[in-house]
């Protein structure tokens, strides 16, 4: 679906870098960014739909870098988890709009308990035919003795026998359906099963498998890891993205300091918040959910310290942390981590992009790269918070066409005059 050109005016530009914003004219064209300057000759503007971004800040699409689509509940649907396949799969793609609607462009998905049909939402996002984010699908999230979906019970290794052709037929098996990421439940988790979180769920071998079938296949692998154990496994097989690192060890830290380059981690503060503050279901000590936000904080902020690339992404799609929050990530890496508000965009912008596969065209306002852009009510620099309000984001642009447009941002040929 070709695109209508477009140039933002007057905009407070920041490019996803971390770089201080600057005032500019953004020129849209073929859905990518065509020219970024000063007073763009009326030449190159042609007949380009105008968009005034007088006092408003223009960024990167954000990135959500560990999306539950099938997890059901939204801002706008709240779900019991219980409904139909068939009922399941259209909230699949309402989670899409959603997140889409709350400013995130792309997403890089945590897991979904229906592939297939996660794998179909990316066909219809990415040919315009339904709303939706640029998106990585993924397995169901692979647990001990590869369970069917939803089935955790979490027993450890010390029971069992090592499976590694089993794992490896879990990875090929999803690499059919079209998946392009491979989860695994490394660890446990204590706010499922009580006490979990450090108890490692695979062995060495099956882990190794994992890594060999992903690269024949050409699948990246994510691990669920609180664990020091499991971080360490998933860094010594090839594991791309770490999920929560929660009890990292310095062991574990070193490890992913050293694989800074190949690695990336979603410490997930999102869901650790909402645990906290759901007052219908309060943690239990079991959980440990006081003990991972307390853990969690220390090890984000050394990790950024050491130059491990961090990226939002909070286990949002539960009725009590639903899709559509997803930016409350950005104003808890500030609050929880030390980012400064530009480096937490940059992490959900240029880190983001790096985390899709897509380094050179997508999460920085550069001419060349994908149109995904938002135009901002306020400054997201001083204030992080803004973006947790959608109704702040008066324009969203996926691939160059304008998915949201607030009538007071439709701007008239005068707009170009400085």
């Amino acid at each position: 679906m070709k695109s209508a050109d477009t140039i933002i005016v007057n905009a407070s530009v920041f490019d996803g870098t971390g770089a201080d914003p600057v005032l500019a004219d953004v020129l849209v064209r073929d859905g990518r960014i065509a020219a970024v300057g000063n007073s763009l000759p009326h030449s190159d503007i042609g007949d380009a739909q105008l968009v005034d971004g007088t006092g408003a800040t223009l960024i990167p699409g954000l990135i959500d870098g560990h999306a539950h689509l099938g997890f059901g509940s939204t801002t706008d649907h709240l779900s019991d988890r219980r409904e139909a396949v068939e009922e399941r799969t259209l909230l699949i793609a309402h989670a899409g709009e959603v997140l889409l609607n709350s400013g995130f462009t792309s997403a890089y998905s945590g897991g979904n308990r229906l592939p297939a049909a996660e794998v179909a939402a990316r066909k219809a996002f990415s040919e315009g035919w339904l709303p939706g984010p640029r998106l990585r699908a993924c397995s169901w999230e692979g647990s001990v003795g590869m369970l069917e979906p939803g089935k955790y019970s979490f027993p450890g290794v010390d029971d069992r026998a090592p499976d590694p052709d089993g794992v490896s037929r879990f990875v090929h098996e999803m690499a059919d359906l079209g998946v392009d990421i491979v989860k695994l439940s490394l660890s446990g988790e204590s706010a499922v099963v009580q006490g979990t979180s450090r108890v490692l769920q695979f062995t060495e071998s099956e882990v190794a498998a994992a890594g060999t079938a992903a690269r024949e296949r050409g699948v990246w692998l994510t691990a669920h890891a609180h664990s020091a154990e499991a971080i360490k496994l998933a860094v010594r097989h090839g594991v791309r993205a770490i999920y929560h690192a929660t009890f990292a060890d310095s062991e574990a830290i070193d490890a992913l300091a050293a694989a800074r380059d190949r690695v990336f981690v979603a410490p997930t503060p999102g869901i650790i918040w909402a645990h906290l503050h759901d007052q219908a279901h309060p943690p239990e000590p079991g959980m440990e959910v006081t003990e991972t936000a307390a853990s969690v904080k220390v090890v984000a902020a050394e990790l950024k310290a050491r130059g491990v690339r961090l990226v939002p992404g909070g286990d949002y799609g539960f009725a009590f942390n639903p899709i559509g929050l997803n930016a409350r990530d950005l104003r808890l890496f500030v609050e929880w981590f030390g980012f400064t508000p530009a480096e937490a965009l940059r992490a959900a912008t240029q880190y983001g992009g790096q985390l899709m596969g897509m380094p050179d065209s997508l999460g920085l306002i550069r001419p060349g790269y994908l149109a995904d852009l938002l135009l901002v009510e306020g400054d997201p620099l001083d204030d992080i918070g803004v973006l947790t309000d959608r109704d702040n984001i008066s324009m969203i642009m996926r691939d160059g066409r304008l998915h949201k447009l607030d009538t007071g941002r439709r701007a008239q040929q005068h707009a170009l005059s400085r």
